[in-house]
């Protein structure tokens, strides 16, 4: 029975048979969040059931009626999915809210929406759960202005959510002067638990700003609004030039950031990395092989200033020539030795040897790019709509978002492929399906293109959505899934299992198609 149907007959066994019995009953189940709005205050459930002195505070009425019929005579004990809830809820100082709602599902607690406030807010006025409080998924208190039926939340103490507050704002330093960090980095900074782990890896990700890549195995992460060695390294040579061959940037980059040795001995981010990095900033665009930048430059030392002007009124590309001019302008070695061998605007072509390296300033060699492709297109589309954030505070900001991701599957087309079954249809069976839940996804994953493909209403939306599929080195394959009650779905499956997903649905990487949850399919 759920929590709604409880309070029903609760209030329908207990209030007295007056005319105004079935108008208390709706009212109180309205205040508690069990009607058309998820967290009304006394005034909205004055208005809306007329109670209480227009002229005067209307809300006093509705508080008199919540008192006196539910209350002071009500308590936890009378209601059983509550009770459980409230069980639930205690074993832990914190629950994310994938918890939450998995939790609410298995268990019927709602017969529609889910609406945590509710839950709450009964509980608290029940005398239980008061040291609880709803956060939002960056652990800011929730306000009745950021919440709606697809707000992501979490319930925790005071205590603990102050605790993974501290840690959130830890793991924003964390990559300043490695430009990029590993997720390792923080997971040994901070002490936490599998739970602490996964709600601050969600508010990490959820961030406007942040961006995340896997590598061999390792997650790496950055935000790009913070003090960060990288992007400052790119605001550097924006004062050179605003265009750069990809390759040849990402060495300057790696390059660059060892003129000093990396923190806490730790390690700076390959250049694989940064290549990624660059390919999905939303400081960066990308027109055939050449990046161009999109930043405010940053003011030169006095040092790169004179290096900068020399390499590009010269045709000079040796360091002994280098190092003499600068010499005579009364700079010292190690500063020479560092402006040239790991600067930012300089990039060193080692493909001759040890001794005969070649110095020549960014930009130098790049002629006019070409016009943006296809992708980098609507890459700068998804970037621009997502100027507030994607993180579905903003649910016009997240439908504008999944209209340029359905216009780049199918604009122009009447009939596209299943990405699954391989199928031809219309494009009308088709829909955009995520290959990473959109929630699950960084602010970069979820401004890239290739974050979905196109699959049929059929059957392979469904399978791949609970993931009864999923794919594996480009391959279909069927999950753990017990098969009691999935007659035809087995059926089906056994039917696509072993296809091999073209190679135009691929791109993005094996980091787009995550494996399924053992857990949780042995809980289904």
């Amino acid at each position: 029975m759920s929590v709604e149907k409880e309070l029903r007959d609760y209030l329908h066994a207990n209030l007295k048979e007056l005319n105004t019995k079935s108008r208390d009953i709706d009212l109180i189940l309205y205040f508690y969040g069990f009607g058309k709005d998820l967290w009304p205050t006394l005034e909205d459930a004055a208005i809306e059931f007329n109670v209480g002195n227009s002229e005067g505070r209307r809300s006093e009425r509705p508080r008199q009626i919540l008192n006196s019929k539910f209350k002071k005579s009500a308590k936890l004990s009378d209601f059983s999915q509550l009770s459980k809830f409230s069980k639930y809820l205690n074993s832990s100082p914190v629950h994310s809210f994938e918890d939450l709602k998995k939790y609410m599902g298995i268990y019927g607690v709602f017969d529609g929406t889910q609406n945590i406030v509710a839950l709450i807010r009964l509980l608290n006025d029940l005398g239980e759960a008061k040291e609880y409080e709803i956060y939002t998924v960056d652990f800011q208190e929730l306000t009745r202005s950021k919440y709606s039926e697809n707000s992501e939340v979490i319930v925790g103490t005071k205590s603990r959510v102050k605790f993974l507050q501290k840690a959130y704002k830890k793991s924003k330093t964390i990559p300043g002067l490695l430009g990029i960090a590993k997720l390792q980095y923080f997971m040994e900074d901070i002490d936490l638990e599998e739970i602490d782990t996964k709600i601050v890896l969600n508010a990490i990700k959820s961030h406007s700003d942040s961006w995340f890549y896997k590598h061999d195995g390792e997650d790496y992460y950055l935000f790009e609004s913070r003090d960060n060695t990288i992007v400052n390294s790119l605001e550097k040579i924006k004062n050179i030039t605003s265009e750069e061959d990809l390759d040849t940037l990402a060495i300057v980059l790696e390059n660059s950031l060892r003129r000093r040795t990396a923190p806490k001995k730790r390690n700076y981010p390959p250049k694989e990395v940064i290549k990624q990095y660059l390919l999905r900033s939303k400081h960066t665009q990308i027109k055939s092989s050449i990046v161009h930048i999109n930043v405010e430059p940053a003011e030169l030392t006095d040092i790169e200033r004179a290096v900068s002007k020399y390499l590009a009124e010269s045709d000079v590309n040796d360091y002994p020539t280098i190092s003499e001019y600068l010499i005579s302008l009364d700079f010292e070695k190690p500063t020479i030795d560092k402006a040239v061998f790991h600067s930012p605007l300089i990039f060193v072509d080692k493909s001759q040897g040890r001794y005969h390296y070649r110095y020549r300033l960014v930009g130098k060699s790049v002629s006019s790019s070409e016009l943006a492709d296809e992708y980098e297109v609507f890459r700068q589309r998804l970037i621009k709509a997502s100027s507030d954030g994607t993180d579905g505070a903003n649910s016009v900001t997240t439908r504008k978002e999944h209209h340029i991701l359905s216009q780049w599957l199918f604009e122009g087309k009447e009939k596209e492929h299943c990405a699954i079954c391989k199928k031809e249809f219309s494009v009308k069976s088709l829909v955009t399906a995520h290959k990473k839940k959109r929630k699950d996804c960084a602010e970069n994953e979820r401004t890239d293109p290739h974050i979905v493909m196109p699959l049929c209403v059929f059957g392979c939306d469904y399978l791949y959505e609970k993931r009864m599929i999923y794919i594996e080195s480009g391959v279909v394959i069927r999950s753990d899934y017990p098969e009691v009650g999935y007659g035809f779905e087995l059926s089906y499956i056994n039917e696509i299992k072993g296809n091999n997903i073209d190679a135009r649905w691929l791109e993005g990487g094996d980091q787009y198609f995550p494996k399924p949850n053992k857990k949780k399919q042995a809980d289904a």
